[in-house]
């Protein structure tokens, strides 16, 4: 997946959990240009970490101050997962069945 592609999902999340309706651009800052208030910003966290289903942490929320640091952050998380897409559906542990084998 490459940034263009993780730029286009985020702008979708910000559409659908954040009622964004104008462009999103790498250079946009997330608390003066798009106007994002602590909980508004932890909406888009969280939303992104289960889109991609990647863990930002505290280091991820310090150093995310633009869209493009976001997008970066994802695919460094992306990257260092092993993934180059995101998955169509949900990770399912796969469960060994309890009792005897037949």
């Amino acid at each position: 997946m490459n940034d263009t592609e993780i730029l286009e999902d985020i702008a979708e999340i910000a559409r659908r959990h954040l009622d964004h309706d104008g462009p999103l651009v790498p250079e946009m800052r997330l608390i003066e240009d798009l106007e994002l208030d602590s909980i508004r910003r932890l909406t888009l966290a969280i939303e992104v970490e289960n889109h991609f289903r990647v863990c930002l942490d505290e280091a991820d929320d310090v150093n995310v101050e633009t869209v493009g640091d976001l997008v970066a952050a994802v695919a460094r998380k992306l990257a260092a997962d092993g993934r180059d897409e995101v998955a169509a559906e949900p990770a399912v542990a796969d469960a060994a069945p309890s009792g005897d084998p037949a």
